[in-house]
């Protein structure tokens, strides 16, 4: 059991994304992405068919990303908890939603050509969060510092 957000949760999903062939299907991709979640950032490396890599790095180093998603903690567990109930984001809940909705939308970039690369790999990504409905997840209890 991972808790979310955590390194050890981010590696979780990498290998079950990359163990459902999910992925594959889907198409190439070839970028870093980023997540912020909360005062925490992660870099994970889309190789072809695969997560290969991901890792914890401090929230300025998002910079060198393609792009990233920044969401409030809420946002990010919503998404995450409408996965684990569902298998699966529903409507409300998918990243490209979350872009449209949200004030300034989630994904950022110190480039905007760059940027780009979340309209054109966003089912990837979604599918790679969407394999969190494999990983047993825990959630941190507000007001408590893990």
């Amino acid at each position: 059991m991972s808790a979310f957000p955590s390194l050890e949760w981010f590696e979780d999903v990498r290998i079950a994304a990359n163990a459902g062939g999910v992925l594959r299907r889907l198409g190439s991709c070839n970028a870093s992405v980023g997540a912020k979640v909360g005062d925490c950032a992660y870099l994970l490396s889309f190789e072809g068919f695969e997560c290969t890599a991901v890792e914890r790095i401090e929230a300025d180093s998002l910079m060198y990303a393609d792009f990233y998603l920044d969401m409030p903690l809420d946002n990010w567990t919503g998404l995450v908890r409408c996965i684990r109930d569902n298998g699966r984001a529903d409507a409300e809940h998918s990243l490209n939603r979350l872009d449209l909705a949200l004030p300034g939308g989630i994904a950022r970039s110190s480039d905007e050509y760059r940027r780009n690369g979340f309209l054109r790999y966003h089912l990837t990504l979604q599918a790679f969060f969407d394999a969190a409905a494999e990983v047993e997840t825990t959630f941190p209890i507000p007001g408590v510092q893990a």
